[in-house]
């Protein structure tokens, strides 16, 4: 069996990589299970299972995605937990976490150089894949899905309203994207919040297909997560 973890910044990334590892693995043989990590010391790490998929035997891909609770934490989790993926056979590692708040656009550089900053390389190169400015950058890039939620935001309206263009303006310039979320939801009278039932209801409006062929092209540290999934759900050898 093929083990990947994927530690993310926080229940918004986790419900997404969860959603679209499903759907990119399609008819796949795979297990996905969420853990969210509540206590940090140095004898024990603790952590409370979420949700497991399917757990029969058989599967040929495990996928755990890790809640970090914070962007903060992706790094130092992914450190602290590295020796222990690797004895357990794991060979992937990826961590998702925002620009926002703690960097400025025009020091991302310096973030992505130290988040690889003395981290192991061997056997497992870690990925990094940012939200720039958030993740929510990629669901509002994913500019389809809000005619899904209400008739009334074409891109048109959104851009006569807001003075910007979800189709083709780079939304990694906003500052704060999820404020930007919410601003396209209010002019419909609904509101984008960081709660489960909000966040299912967003998730299950975005068209995947068209963020694996196409919106991915915008993005790139979409693009890396996509590659690193594809990558991870390459056939097994014999």
């Amino acid at each position: 069996m093929k083990k990947l973890a994927i530690f993310v910044e926080g229940q918004t990334e986790q419900l997404f990589v969860d959603k679209l590892i499903s759907e990119i693995a399609g008819k796949n043989s795979i297990v996905i299970e969420k853990r969210k990590i509540t206590g940090r010391n140095r004898s024990i790490y603790q952590w409370m299972r979420l949700y497991a998929s399917n757990t029969e035997q058989g599967h040929g891909f495990f996928v755990l995605i890790f809640d970090c609770s914070g962007y903060s934490t992706v790094k130092s989790d992914i450190r602290d937990n590295y020796g222990s993926l690797v004895s357990n056979g794991y060979s992937a590692i990826i961590g998702i976490r925002d620009v926002f708040p703690e960097v400025k656009y025009a020091d991302i550089g310096k973030l992505r150089s130290g988040l690889n900053y003395g981290l192991k390389t061997n056997p497992i190169c870690v990925l990094f894949a940012l939200g720039v400015m958030e993740i929510e950058t990629w669901f509002i890039c994913e500019h389809t899905h809000f005619a899904r939620v209400n008739s009334a935001l074409t891109t048109a309206y959104i851009k006569a309203n807001l003075g910007f263009d979800p189709s083709v303006d780079d939304i990694q310039l906003r500052p704060n994207p999820s404020v930007d979320l919410d601003a396209i939801y209010k002019l419909v009278g609904m509101r984008y919040k960081k709660d489960y039932h909000r966040i299912h209801r967003i998730l299950d409006q975005l068209d995947y297909l068209l963020l694996y062929l196409d919106i991915r092209q915008r993005l790139p540290d979409l693009n890396i997560l996509i590659e690193s999934i594809d990558t991870f759900l390459a056939p097994l050898s014999i």
